[in-house]
C-alpha cells in the first residue's frame, strides 16, 4: 500500500503539481514588489486614505490591496451596494478620469475633472494609479474620512437613493432614505464653518473619531455601512447611526467637543464565543467523569 501511494503521489500527482506551482519563500515573501507609484504613495504619513488603481482592471486583481486601502479588488462574495456603486456611479468616474488623462491634460484641467468624481471623493480617494512606473495622481478633493454636511436631502427609496448619490456633492449634501428620517426629527441644520470631526486612531474593528463644533451637525463617515455589528459610541454611550449616500455611514453629533467610535461587535460572534466556551467546559466535566467512573470501577 505504501509503495502505491508513492507511485502515485511521485508520477502521477507531479502531472497536476511541480515545480513550477511553487515559489521560493523568498519570493513568497514579497509576492507584489513596490512599484514607483506604490513608494510614493507610501511616503505619505497619513496612512488613512484610498487609492484607485486603474492601470490595472480595477476589480479584477488584489496587488493594490497588499500595500494600500483600495477602492477596487476583487472577491467572490460581495456587498451587493458597493457592487451597485460601482456598477452606477464608480465606474463612470473611472471612465471620465481616463477620459480625460487621454487627452494630455494640464493639472488645472486634471483638478476639474476631479472635482467632479462625487462618489470617488466621499470614498475618499486620495491617490490614482494610472501607470505603476509613473507618479499617482494626487486628488485635492478626496473628502476625508469624515466630515459634516451642510444639507440632507430625503429619499423614498433605494433607487432614487443611488441615483441621488450621482447628482449631488457630497461635500455638502447628504441623502437618506426616508427609513431613516425619524433619527432626525426636530434637528436643525446648522451649519459652523469652523466644526471639525477627523480620525484620531484606526484598527479594522474599532475606529475613533474627535469632532468639535459650536451647533450640532451631522457628520458623514468614509466607512461602509454595515448595521449586523457595528455599533456607534459618543463619549462612550451608545448612539443610533444610519445609512447615507448608498453605501456610508451618518450620524447626528451633538455640538462641543466629543469622542465618537464605532466598534464591531456582532451579537452572532460573542453568543458563539459563549456557548464553545459552555461546551468545552461540559466537555471537560464529561472526561473528568469518566476517569473518575473508570477509577472506581477499577478499585471495585
Amino acid at each position: 500500500m505504501s509503495l502505491l501511494v508513492f507511485i502515485d503521489l511521485v508520477q502521477i500527482d507531479r502531472e497536476f503539481v511541480n515545480n513550477k506551482n511553487f515559489k521560493t519563500k523568498q519570493e513568497s515573501k514579497v509576492p507584489f514588489p513596490l512599484t514607483t507609484a506604490d513608494k510614493e504613495i507610501l511616503e505619505d504619513t497619513d496612512p488613512n486614505y484610498r487609492v484607485l488603481n486603474i492601470a490595472v482592471n480595477t476589480f479584477n486583481e488584489s496587488g493594490t490591496s497588499y500595500y494600500h486601502k483600495s477602492i477596487g479588488g476583487y472577491h467572490a462574495a460581495k456587498l451587493r451596494r458597493y457592487q451597485d456603486l460601482i456598477d452606477a456611479h464608480i465606474q463612470t468616474n473611472i471612465q471620465n478620469i481616463m477620459t480625460t488623462l487621454r487627452a494630455n491634460p494640464t493639472d488645472s484641467l486634471l483638478r476639474v475633472t476631479f472635482s467632479k468624481q462625487g462618489v470617488l471623493n466621499m470614498l475618499n480617494t486620495r491617490y490614482i494609479i494610472f501607470n505603476k512606473d509613473a507618479s499617482p495622481l494626487r486628488n485635492r478633493y478626496a473628502l476625508g474620512n469624515a466630515w459634516f454636511v451642510k444639507d440632507v436631502k430625503t429619499v423614498r427609496n433605494a433607487d432614487e437613493e443611488i441615483k441621488a448619490v450621482g447628482e449631488i456633492n457630497p461635500g455638502y449634501t447628504a441623502v437618506i432614505d426616508e427609513r431613516f428620517k425619524n433619527q432626525l426629527e426636530g434637528f436643525t441644520l446648522n451649519s459652523d464653518a469652523s466644526g471639525t470631526i477627523k480620525l484620531i486612531d484606526y484598527k479594522p474593528n474599532h475606529l475613533k473619531y474627535e469632532s468639535n463644533s459650536t451647533a450640532e451637525q451631522v457628520a458623514v463617515f468614509s466607512e461602509i455601512y454595515y448595521s449586523k455589528g457595528w455599533n456607534a459610541y459618543i463619549d462612550g454611550e451608545l448612539k443610533p447611526y444610519f445609512c447615507t449616500n448608498y453605501v456610508l455611514r451618518g450620524m447626528r453629533v451633538p455640538e462641543g467637543k466629543h469622542l465618537i467610535e464605532f466598534k464591531f461587535e456582532p451579537s452572532v460572534y460573542f453568543t458563539g464565543e459563549k456557548i464553545s466556551l459552555l461546551s468545552s467546559i461540559l466537555l471537560f466535566i464529561a472526561v473528568g467523569i469518566a476517569i473518575f467512573m473508570a477509577f472506581k470501577k477499577k478499585e471495585l
